[in-house]
This record gives C-alpha cells, structure tokens and sequence, in this order.
C-alpha cells in the first residue's frame, strides 16, 4: 500500500469505528442500565404498597388487602405482577396473572435483587425480590413489570444511532478526502516544476510549498545547483585542460617530425601516433565546448533556434570551403531531449559532412507517432560498404576504425547509444555522399 490517501483514509476509517465501537458500548450499558434503574425504583414504590397492605386472618395466614392494590394488578396479562410466598409454602398471586405463575427467588429478611425473566405470553419482566419479615414470620416478594415495549423503545434508539453514526462515519471520510486532495493539490506546483525541469523550462523548484516538505524543496533544489555547478566547472575544465595542452602537443609534434631527432624510424612513428591521438582528444573536448554554447544542463533542444546558429557556426569552421547548408525541419517547437546532448550530435554529424561534402549539406528533421529521425547528408565520396560495415558495427569504436570518418561519428553513436536509439549508415541517394540517420524513441 503506497497510497499516502489510502493510508490515511483507512487510518482514520478504523480509529473512527474503534471510536464509534466504544461509545456504542458504553451507551448502550448506560442506556440499559438507566432505563432498568427507573423501572426498579418504580418497582421498589409497589413492593412498599404490598408489604404495607399485607396483614394476618383469623386463621393467621397472610392476607392483601385487595383494595389497597392498583388496578394495574387486577388486569389479566397486564405486564405488571407480584408473587408473595410464605416459609410454609403459601403463595399469593396478582390476579393480572390469570392461570400463570411467576417464579420468585427465596431470599432472606433484608435482601434484595432483581433479575429477567419470561412472563405470560412471552413478555420480558424485570423482576425485583426482596426478603421480608411480618410477625416473627418470613416471607419473600417478587414485583415484575413487562419491559418489552421499553426494550424496543432502546432498540428503535440504537438502531437509530447507528445509522447516524455510520451516516457520520461516511461524512466524515468524504471530508477527510476532500482535506487530503487540497492538501495535495499544494502539491502540484513541485509536480509543473519537476515537468519543467525535465524539459529544461526551469532550474529549481518552487518553493511555494507546504512547510512540512518545504525543507525537502530546499535539499533539492540545493543540490540541482550543485550538480550543475560541478557539471559546469566539469565541461569548463575539460575544454580549457583541452586548450592547454594543444600548445604543447603541437610542439612536441613539431619536434618530433625534426629530423634533427636522433630517434629511429619505427620509435618516431609511434610517438607521433600517440600524439595524433592525445590531439584528436583535445579536439574532442574543444569540439563539444563549441558546440554546446551558453544554457545550462537539462535544457530543451529547439531546432528552430539552435540548427540555424549551429550551421553558421559550422560555416566559419570550415571557411574557406563554400557550403551550402539546408535544413528541413519538419517539427514543432522544442523537443523532450537534452540541448547540450543534441548540439553535440548534430554537431558532430553535420561537422563529419561539412568536412567531407564537396559544397551541399543537408539536415533534415521529422518526428513519428514512435520516433524521431534525424538524417545528415553530403555530397561528399562518402563511404564503401566496408567502411559502412565497419562503422555501424557492434562495438567497434569508429575513431579508431575508419579513417577521416571517426571522431565524430563516434561521438554522435555514443550519444545515440545512451538514449536507447539507433544510428546508421548509408549512401545518400539525393546527394550522393555519406548518410547518417539517427532514431530517437519518443518519451511519452
């Protein structure tokens, strides 16, 4: 269960039935223990009327003086009844039970209790007892009342306070959601933010937010800035450790090449080799330094502003060769893909075509329900099928492999590689020369 409003729905759910549970039962033994204490006390007031009605006949039984009773007790089956039973097994019976008996409890001179019992035509009767004295002569007293129509009075009750306190319970957990959701919709600024930083249209988080995760906020957004300092400085670094080192590997190239140097022919060669490739790779990082420009990391790609400034620059690399650079865009605003990262392809592609093209470059972009394809092309030799072959080969690392089409290229599959795309080579059917197509999977 990952639901934050799940949790605390079901949180609430059961602290409010646990709730609910314990005011049902304690009410409920309240309720019937109040309404029983009434009818005892009522019963209590009878029992004192027939105790002081009771005297002695001539032949010294136990008599009641039948007009000193209520009517109530004269009633047959009227719900209210007495039984008054002597030690020697004498028993007087309220008329209002007719032909049916109740049945007492003995108890001795002083004593008292009450208990349920089951009447004449099934009624339920609270019975109160109580042990007596007359005449040096005990006898024992149960007092009954019908308490059905109050049972059902507290049933009907509780029946209803159920169904208020469940109507109350739903009400409640439709408030509490209701809470929940505009609680969280405090939320959805961080979320447009976390969208937007995403696609570059911003570089922190809005701090407008709940105080409970406004520290959160403030760690993120604290850290964003770091890592983009150090990814800065990092690119910084390596352009200007790039810069500085082509002095003196032209240098030493230089004296290499001397033949002043008394250094034998295979030595000489192999040296120069391995400072052709420490010069490629400061090429690499000054390349990308170019390319990249100003904007931060994270930053969207949008053609319509980047690919015209990018061929310009192009242009100016490659003076004094004439090129002409078309470009075909076929979409719409900027694209869900890093700016830094597709400079650098682009780059990258159309600096291997400017190189190698005779005068035309062409770029074209279009976009799918499932890809986006990006296509570079030059009129340029181009490649065999075995240079094609070698390039688009599985793990075979182009700078190395193919001559004079290899820095870059490995560049752009490197990038292409790390988005899950698929980079391939061909020869241009327009333009005759190199064809590099690129597909991208569009993020949904």
């Amino acid at each position: 269960m990952r639901s934050l409003e799940t949790r605390l729905q079901l949180g609430l759910a059961a602290s409010l039935v646990v709730l609910i549970g314990a005011f049902w039962g304690f009410g409920h033994a309240a309720l019937h223990r109040t309404a029983d204490a009434f009818v005892l006390s009522r019963l209590a007031h009878d029992a004192e009327g027939l105790v002081g009605a009771l005297s002695r006949n001539a032949g010294g039984q136990l008599e009641l003086g039948q007009q000193r009773l209520t009517p109530v007790y004269h009633q047959p089956y009227s719900g209210h009844y007495f039984v008054i039973e002597t030690h020697d097994g004498q028993r007087i019976r309220s008329r209002s039970l007719w032909d049916q008996d109740l049945a007492g409890r003995p108890l001795a001179p002083g004593l008292t209790g009450h208990w349920r019992a089951v009447g004449p035509q099934q009624q339920q009767l609270l019975v109160l007892g109580g042990g007596y004295r007359l005449d040096n002569d005990n006898f024992s007293l149960a007092v009954a009342e019908d308490v059905t129509p109050l049972d059902h009075a507290l049933v009907h009750y509780e029946r209803l306070f159920a169904a208020l306190a469940l109507g109350g319970l739903i009400l409640m957990l439709l408030v509490q959601r209701l809470v929940v959701r505009r609680a969280f919709a405090t939320l959805i600024p961080v979320y447009r933010d976390i969208g937007r930083l995403e696609s570059g249209q911003t570089v922190a988080l809005t701090e407008q937010v709940p105080s409970e995760i406004l520290p959160l906020v403030r760690k993120l957004n604290r850290l964003l800035l770091l890592f983009a300092q150090r990814l800065e400085r990092s690119r910084t670094a390596a352009g200007n450790l790039s810069h500085a080192i082509k002095g003196p590997l032209g240098l030493l190239r230089q004296q290499l090449h001397d033949p002043a140097l008394s250094v034998d022919a295979q030595t000489r060669e192999a040296l120069i080799e391995q400072v052709e490739r420490l010069r490629r790779l400061a090429e690499r990082q000054l390349k990308r330094a170019r390319l990249a420009g100003a904007g931060g990391a994270g930053l969207r790609f949008d053609p319509d502003e980047e690919l015209p400034t990018l061929t310009r620059l192009l242009g100016r690399i490659h003076a004094p060769k004439i090129l002409d650079i078309q470009l075909d865009i076929r979409t719409s605003g900027p694209l869900d893909l890093d700016r830094e990262d597709m400079l650098e392809l682009l780059g990258n592609l159309l600096d291997n075509a400017c190189k190698w093209a005779d005068r035309r470059v062409r770029c074209s972009l279009s976009q799918d329900a499932q890809e986006l394809v990006f296509r570079v092309e030059d009129d340029g030799p181009g490649c065999s099928d075995a240079e094609i072959a070698d390039i688009t080969g599985r793990g075979v690392r182009l700078d190395e492999e193919v001559s004079g089409h290899g820095l870059g290229l490995a560049i752009a599959k490197e990038i292409v590689e790390s988005y899950r795309g698929r980079i391939a080579f061909g020869r241009s059917s327009a333009l005759g020369g190199l064809c590099a197509e690129v597909r991208l999977p569009v993020s949904e």
